[in-house]
């Protein structure tokens, strides 16, 4: 049930009229689209990875969709990494279309990032936007510095000593939601992670855990990938 892989923008990319934060989410050769201000399902969801982006998955024929990432501070564009693979596919948020691929190790420079890891992109509680990439029982930290991103001194890490009563591995994937609306009394600034039939809330000023729930429990109306 857990996607192979989620990102978030701020802006509509595959819905005219809508405003807002979309979550994106991936599974196998679908994609769907969920409206975070009104915490649903978009209508007409999931639709075929070819359809909404096309070219996409045909960048490398039989291998699987391993992650996404979107870094605002890069611009439009979000990253897509595939098992296995040492280039990861640039696809052009405005124009619709791919832009490429460009060398992993020369976006996330770092031993973790050189072989298949789960990327996210967060805000820390002080606003600075960073990568994480989490591999097996590591992860590791990048700044976004002048458009580059930098990995921090003394990472990798173990996840169990910095994620407690969170993570112990790596999990299937992973996305950062700056929710609205939902309370005034306590962080809205979250980090999921996606494993198998589970996702666990992180919330990320305080860094530490909220719950783990089954996603169907806690996704009311989650796509019915095929």
């Amino acid at each position: 049930m857990a996607p192979d892989a989620a990102f978030c923008v701020q802006a509509p990319r595959h819905d005219p009229g809508r405003t807002g934060a979309t979550l994106y989410f991936f599974r196998r050769n679908e994609f769907a689209c969920w409206d975070v201000a009104g915490e649903a399902l978009l209508p007409g969801y999931p639709r075929a990875i070819a359809q909404g982006f096309p070219g996409l998955l045909e960048a490398f024929p039989g291998k699987a969709l391993r992650g996404a990432l979107h870094v605002p501070e890069w611009g439009a564009k979000a990253y897509f990494f595939f098992e296995g693979e040492r280039d990861a596919v640039v696809w052009d948020l405005d124009q619709g279309a791919t832009n490429g691929t460009v060398d992993v190790a020369g976006l996330l420079p770092g031993r973790l990032a050189a072989g298949d890891f789960t990327p996210a992109y967060a805000q820390l509680a002080d606003g600075r936007g960073v990568v994480y990439a989490f591999s097996g029982r590591e992860y590791t930290r990048f700044a976004i510095e002048g458009g580059v991103a930098r990995e921090e001194p003394g990472f990798p890490r173990p996840i169990d000593a910095d994620w407690k009563d969170g993570l112990v591995l790596a999990p299937r994937a992973a996305v950062y939601v700056d929710w609205p609306s939902r309370s005034v009394a306590h962080s809205n600034r979250k980090l999921y992670f996606f494993m198998g039939d589970l996702y666990l809330r992180w919330d990320v000023p305080s860094h530490t855990r909220n719950y783990r729930l089954d996603i169907a429990s806690g996704w009311k109306g989650w796509p019915a990938f095929a």
